[in-house]
């Protein structure tokens, strides 16, 4: 008799296994991400699957989908496990459940569609502020001369003072945005090339930027031949490629000026020795003696190029 009870269970645990997975329903999981919210869509074997599934936005931001029998969900060909990550979204599993974990989301939409069968969810999510995007964002804006070196000098007016007066004005308009800014000199004071390199390397910025007046009616952006090192032992900060950095400031710099703009290689020491992406603008000579208007457009130009520069980093960064 024993036996026979001890047949009988295993048969119908056997029974009880086998229509399990007969009855687990299969459902396709795609997602993309837009500027403000994500797209989920389960597609489904039948519309009665899609119409079944109960979704919830739980408090903490997370989404909730129940599932009245027992499911598989597929990514990319792939059957997920109870605790699986898909990109950047963490997927947890259990019997009749799966949560999804993302940025902070705080409304949805749902639809569900029959051709496919299938359940779509708009997930919106609150973009940060600026000043959060750029939170690890850091420059170092470097003006150039000081002290008994006035650099270019026309009538009343010298190098050495405009280009403070234009790191000071990028710095606060940066510092505005959340992004963190320092200069090497806040005052007119002589620096050498080493206490500038000292600065640059004890900071760490994302991005270094010396500025200087041209003696021509050019635009010229200088980078190094070869760089020493290029630091990047804080996971924590933004770090630029010169190459980059350059393309899009003279992208900005051409569409507002009709001025030439030049790139070239210069073996300087500040850009050499600096361990992190360092740039050296000279601005047009005319800047020193025009009207204001025309530096306050240089200034615009610069921190448009700036902050695109950290806007392109942010997003590759986020789509990774």
């Amino acid at each position: 008799m024993i036996k026979k009870t001890v047949f009988i269970i295993l048969v119908l645990s056997i029974l009880s296994t086998a229509l399990a997975q007969e009855t687990a329903q299969k459902i396709v999981l795609k997602y993309g991400k837009h500027q403000d919210f994500y797209r989920f869509v389960l597609v489904c074997e039948t519309i009665e699957t899609a119409h079944s599934i109960n979704v919830k936005l739980l408090n903490d931001g997370k989404l909730k989908l129940s599932f009245p029998n027992s499911f598989e969900i597929e990514f990319e060909g792939k059957v997920l496990s109870d605790q699986d990550k898909v990109n950047n979204l963490k997927i947890f599993k259990s019997d009749s459940s799966l949560i999804i974990s993302t940025s902070n989301i705080n409304k949805i939409k749902i639809s569900r569609l029959e051709s496919p069968p299938r359940l779509v969810i708009d997930a919106f999510f609150e973009s940060p502020p600026q000043e959060e995007k750029f939170k690890s964002a850091s420059i170092l804006l470097d003006p150039g001369h000081g002290g008994l070196d006035s650099g270019i000098k026309e009538k009343d007016s010298s190098e050495k003072e405009l280009v403070l007066y234009i790191s000071k004005e990028i710095a606060s308009r940066l510092a505005q945005k959340g992004i963190k800014t320092s200069l090497t000199r806040a005052t007119d004071e002589n620096l050498s090339l080493k206490e500038r390199s000292k600065i640059a390397n004890t900071l760490k910025p994302s991005v270094l930027l010396s500025i200087h007046l041209s003696s021509e009616e050019s635009f010229i952006i200088y980078t190094s031949p070869k760089k020493i090192n290029i630091s990047k032992d804080d996971p924590s900060k933004i770090f630029l490629k010169e190459d980059s950095l350059v393309k899009i400031f003279v992208k900005k710099i051409k569409e507002k000026f009709s001025e030439p703009v030049y790139t070239e290689k210069l073996p300087a020491t500040l850009l050499k020795e600096a361990c992190q992406p360092a740039l050296m603008i000279e601005i047009p000579k005319r800047a020193l003696f025009s009207e204001k208007s025309y530096v306050n457009k240089i200034i615009d130009v610069l921190v448009q190029g700036i902050l695109e520069n950290f806007k392109t980093k942010v997003q590759k960064t986020n789509d990774e």
